[in-house]
């Protein structure tokens, strides 16, 4: 039973205090065989929309957390609707005039 307590204190000794390591020698990484010159890339080009430039003012930007609320709501607004239930909305829904 003490040669277990013995082994086991000498285990968590090790574990908590590890030995130390002897250092390493300093060595030269070697030279390289060529010279290290980059080459250089050519200019990153989409083939995309190179004959018409963009107007940003053509596209309308969104918002996607207002859009996400909006679809909350109608969803809401149709779950209640088939309960009979009314709520107040908008008077279209998905296309349809609604009383």
């Amino acid at each position: 039973m003490t040669d277990l307590i013995r082994r086991l204190a000498t285990w968590v000794g090790l574990l908590l205090f590890p030995p130390p390591r002897k250092p390493v020698p300093y060595a030269e990484p070697p030279a390289a065989p060529w010279p290290l010159q980059p080459c250089p890339l050519p200019a990153r080009r989409s083939p995309y929309g190179l004959d018409t430039p963009l107007d940003a003012t053509a596209a309308r930007a969104v918002r996607p957390y207002l859009t996400a609320h909006e679809q909350r709501q109608r969803r809401r607004e149709l779950a209640l609707a088939a309960l009979g239930q009314d709520m107040p909305g908008p008077c279209w829904i998905h296309g349809l005039e609604v009383a």
